[in-house]
């Protein structure tokens, strides 16, 4: 029985491990006005992911930016919002700094001369928009922010193997502050 026991326990460890984390979200901030919500947030990442991406490992992150109805009784009402991609590629050898950010009618692809200046864009977002008009109920709303990292693709061999495994460095939400809309 007790060898089953640690051998239950060393198997959900291995499939749960989760590294402490430090990301941060700073926000968002939100102006309201004209019938859209403009969100603006910057990501902080840990130090040694920051030197992980200066050596040269192609980071993609992942911002959702969506619009939820709070509801006293019920779950959160899910209204819609806008996912960003982004994918940062250093290149400390011959000093590229590459950035490629994919929204849903947008691709960008912005080149810099110093790594801080990409990581800086790279981590703040800016102006997004979200559209309150189609809104049909009087009500308070929230903006959720979710950021995931994406880790680098294993071969498919393992992938296969180790399909328990997360696919994510990290997953962090911040919600903004509560606002109440009135349609009549």
């Amino acid at each position: 029985m007790r060898k089953v026991a640690i051998l239950l326990l060393l198997l959900t460890s291995l499939i749960v491990v989760r590294t402490a984390s430090s990301e941060e979200i700073v926000g968002p901030e939100l102006v309201l006005g004209g019938g859209v919500a403009r969100v603006s947030l910057t990501l902080s990442l840990t130090g040694e992911q920051v030197a992980l991406i200066r050596d040269g490992l192609e980071k993609e992150l992942i911002f959702y930016i969506d619009l939820f109805r709070k509801w006293q009784l019920w779950p959160d009402e899910f209204i819609h919002g806008m996912k960003i991609t982004r994918t940062i590629r250093a290149n400390p050898v011959k000093g590229e700094f590459k950035v490629v950010s994919i929204n849903e009618t947008t691709i960008l692809e912005k080149r810099f001369s110093s790594f801080d200046s990409m990581l800086r864009w790279a981590l703040h977002v800016k102006d997004i928009q979200i559209s309150l008009n189609e809104l049909s109920e009087d009500g308070v709303y929230f903006i959720r922010i979710t950021i995931e990292s994406i880790k680098q693709k294993p071969p498919q061999l393992y992938s296969y193997v180790l399909f328990f495994a997360d696919d994510k460095d990290f997953k962090i939400k911040k919600d903004s502050e509560d606002f109440k809309i009135r349609l009549r």
